[in-house]
Parts: C-alpha cells; structure tokens; sequence
C-alpha cells in the first residue's frame, strides 16, 4: 500500500510541474465544460512525458509490448460492451431521460475516437499496467481499490463532479483493474475503457465524467439527477453504481483461461 500511495503521490507532483506551461494553452477553454482539443493537449501531454520517463527508468517498453499485443476476448468479458447501452436502456426506460430523436453526425467525432483512445490507452498505462507491475505478487483486492481511489482523485478536476461520480469513478477503476488482471491485456482495457467513453460521449450523448463532447444523438437527465447522473453523465448516476458493481463482482469471480 505504501508503494502505490508513494508512487502516486510523486506521479501527482510531477504532472503537475509538467502541466504548468500547458495551463497557458488551454486557458481559454478552463471555464467551457467541455473536451476541447486544447484541453485535451493540456492533459495528454505531460501524462504521455511522464510515463515515458518511467518507461525509460524502469525499462518497461518490452513488457508493455506484451501485454498490448496480447489480446483475446472472452465472451464473459465481451459483455463489457453492452454495459453504456444497458445503463442507457434503464434511463430511458424510467424516464430519467429525454431524448432527441434527431441525430447530428459531425466529422469531429472520429478525431474524438482518437483522442478518447489515446487518453484511454495512457490512464490504463498510469492506473493499471505500472502500480500493478509495482506490486508484484502483492496485488490485493485492497490495493486495488486503493489504485482506483487515485483513479477518481486525479479526476477531481473535472466540472459537475459531485459525490455519485467520484464513487463511480471509483467502481470504474476497480471494473477496469479487474478486466486487466483477468485479461493480462492492456490493449484490451484500453478498448473497453475507451469504447465506454466513446459510446456514453460521442454515440449517446451523455456528458464524459462532467465534460460536454460533440455526439450524435442527444439526451437531456431529468430530476431526480442521482439517478439520471445529472450535468455528469451516465457515471454520476446510482444505477451506473449498481451495474458496474455487479458486473465488477461477476468478472472478479469468474474463471479465465
């Protein structure tokens, strides 16, 4: 616990230091709500130069290597993709949201499905692939959730967050970690992950943990917002909580190959 509590403190301090100059690009866009390409840089960037220092420190490029071409999609885990659209199905269902029925395609939606991978593929680097190679043998049920803890604490940031989300960013972290430890594939947690983003953000029209991006279709959360996840999202809802809770109950006991 000590291990991962210091790692993620000096990883806090030094992206931080790193994202000073960043600020000064993103400026214009702090008080919009939304993921512009600006505030993505301003994120993306000294996270990717800070893990590549630790990649290059602690030699981990060959071992990333392996676990991001390893790959296999097990029909139990697979399920995993059905989980905004059933989230969304419940919502609707209850009338906890309205919704447009006119779609809007914008170009700018596959340049987000880069975005969204890449920031994806760097979060499960930062929160699962090192602190997990950190522990070792040590890797507990514990140390997980701590691990997901500092998932949602570096989330803080993000607008509308309120209590609901930081849990579920929480019980996102841990569904993720379990997928990874299941799956010994970081390309795989880095497809769901981003396939989730991408689907509640630019597919249903969901805000991403608070942030506006351009979408397709278009929903509107009505009261009570602690189910319908309000100005958040999908991932400031209770019934996100319950489903991912169970299915993050499911995975950790099912048997892989």
């Amino acid at each position: 616990m000590k291990k991962i509590i210091n790692f993620y403190l000096k990883a806090f301090l030094c992206i931080s230091f790193i994202s000073i100059p960043f600020i000064f690009i993103a400026f214009s866009d702090l008080n919009k709500n939304e993921l512009t390409f600006k505030m993505w840089v301003s994120t993306f960037i000294p996270q990717l130069l800070y893990i590549l220092y630790l990649f290059k420190k602690d030699q981990l490029f060959e071992s990333f290597k392996v676990s991001f071409l390893k790959i296999s999609f097990e029909f139990n885990i697979a399920i995993s993709f059905l989980l905004p659209f059933i989230i969304y199905l419940i919502l609707f269902i209850f009338k906890l949201i309205n919704i447009d029925l006119n779609y809007n395609w914008d170009n700018t939606i596959l340049i987000y499905l880069i975005m969204i991978f890449l920031s994806a593929l760097l979060e499960e680097i930062l929160f699962r692939f090192i602190p997990f190679r950190i522990l070792g043998n040590q890797i507990t049920l514990k140390n997980i959730i701590l691990i997901s803890l500092f998932f949602s604490v570096f989330h803080l940031v993000n607008p509308n967050m309120a209590i609901i989300g930081f849990v579920n960013i929480i019980v996102a972290g841990v569904f993720f970690s379990i997928l990874y430890l299941k799956s010994n594939s970081i390309l795989l947690a880095t497809i769901i992950h981003a396939f989730w983003n991408f689907t509640i953000g630019c597919i249903l029209g969901s805000n991403i943990s608070g942030m506006k991006i351009t979408s397709i279709l278009k929903y509107f959360p009505q009261k009570p917002f602690a189910l319908s996840g309000g100005e958040f999202g999908f991932e400031g809802s209770i019934i996100t909580t319950i489903i991912l809770s169970v299915y993050s109950v499911f995975l950790y006991k099912l048997k892989t190959k």
